[in-house]
């Protein structure tokens, strides 16, 4: 047996091997499309592999092209690139966020007051709430017996806003920096966190005026932190892969209450220490734009949908945050080739039923240039149905589970413009490029 013969025996093995596991791997996670091609393309390279080996010509030849695939798969060839973020120091008021304005009733202080500084929205917003509310009949996919529980969960949420904050210990611990910084890190993932970042806190991150919260609506935010810690906590695959009906709703509730819980807890904790620090937490007190602070912390980068982008979980991840003056060591933002890919991929967008996502190029939002999302269709979509819909979420190529298969796939993304390119070509060949 020659060398030729030894090699081409051990690649065509491995690449066995890996179409196999990729089946076995389609079959555990219930995707039945992918698995019957998966299946019939390993069948077919059997026999081919099979044929090619009678062929001493064909068989260097077949072994030079797996082995150029492989590189242009797998090496760094091309330039990858980072979001595009200037300096500003334009503030965005929370009065003016969707889930803010669905709150302003007719005849309300808030309504009179918002829709006399901010006319133009008035139309747009009367008429999505002349829609039911989320979790409510009438909705798509209500449930008389889930939607309350998905109503508890956030009503405990609730509970927690007043505590979010609080008195200091009267002497500061001296702290060393590394030492708090890396002991921070272990305890949130103790409690339940996957992943861990710090930033300086940006001021053009934090919002100007509250808009919904505890706090006197209308008042201007003076949070003048100087780091802000962000989580991440995972939604589950197969509850996610539900969307848009209710139970990737209930998915979504739990994890932000697992958000508040560790939040408050660790903002208490940074307090104890003798440090200011302030929690920000659903349903709601948000005094910060979590997906850039996310981004800063190096949790991810933000994709086409609006969402950060998990190198590990892809958007399927719900993010907590504390404020605090505790001296920290920042994290620096990580690069893995969202950008290029959502330019390419668009699968969000051609699967919204909304049409909230957009399809074309990006746009300069405050100095960030970013894909912006229509959030009035968002927003009117989930109220037609009665949940947080979810299916960008579904559908995203980066949503696939953390498995060695799918973790391949995205060591060759995070390199190669090749890799980007055949991955969104094969994720639509495999689960289809329309799925709902």
């Amino acid at each position: 047996m020659t060398v030729i013969d030894t090699i081409y025996i051990i690649s065509g093995v491995l690449l066995l091997l890996f179409l196999g596991l990729f089946t076995i791997t389609s079959v555990r996670e219930r995707k039945i499309k992918a698995a019957v091609i998966s299946g019939i393309i390993t069948i077919l390279y059997i026999i081919l592999w099979t044929v090619i080996y009678n062929f001493p010509l064909i068989r260097i030849l077949s072994l030079i092209l797996v082995f150029v695939s492989l590189a242009a798969f797998f090496l760094p060839l091309g330039k990858i690139h980072n979001l595009n973020i200037e300096k500003t120091k334009e503030r965005f008021d929370e009065r003016d966020t969707i889930f803010a304005r669905e709150g302003y009733g007719s005849g309300s202080p808030e309504y009179d007051a918002y829709y006399a500084l901010r006319p133009e929205y008035r139309e747009m917003d009367d008429k999505i709430r002349e829609l039911p509310e989320l979790l409510s009949p009438g909705g798509r996919y209500y449930d008389p017996f889930i939607a309350p529980y998905v109503k508890s969960i956030f009503a405990a949420i609730r509970n927690f806003t007043g505590i979010v904050d609080g008195e200091c210990a009267e002497l500061p611990k001296n702290l060393e920096q590394n030492e708090i910084t890396k002991t921070l890190k272990q305890l949130i993932r103790q409690m339940g966190g996957d992943d861990v970042g710090i930033a300086s806190l940006n001021p053009a991150y934090v919002y100007s005026h509250v808009g919904r919260g505890p706090e006197p609506w209308g008042a201007p935010i003076t949070n003048n932190h100087r780091f802000v810690i962000v989580f991440t906590t995972e939604m589950d695959y197969y509850q996610v892969e539900k969307a848009p009906e209710l139970p990737t709703t209930v998915e979504t509730a739990l994890r932000y209450l697992d958000v508040a819980v560790i939040s408050v807890a660790i903002a208490d904790y940074i307090r104890k220490l003798g440090y200011p620090a302030r929690a920000h937490i659903s349903d709601s007190n948000y005094q910060i734009i979590l997906p850039p602070v996310a981004h800063d912390a190096g949790l991810g980068e933000l994709g086409r949908m609006g969402y950060i982008i998990s190198p590990t979980f892809g958007p399927r991840i719900r993010l907590g945050a504390i404020t605090t003056d505790l001296p920290l060591i920042p994290d620096k933002p990580i690069i893995f080739g969202v950008q290029d890919f959502c330019d390419k991929c668009k699968k969000c967008a051609q699967n919204c039923p909304a049409g909230a996502i957009p399809s074309g190029d990006k746009t300069k939002i405050r100095g960030v240039g970013k894909w912006q999302l229509d959030i009035e269709k968002c927003l009117r979509y989930w109220r037609v149905i009665g949940t947080d819909c979810g299916l960008c979420m579904k559908v995203c190529p980066y949503s696939h589970p953390d498995t060695f298969i799918h973790n391949a796939v995205r060591f060759g993304i995070k390199r190669s413009p090749v890799a980007r390119r055949l991955s969104i070509l094969a994720d639509d060949l495999f689960y289809g490029k329309k799925v709902i």
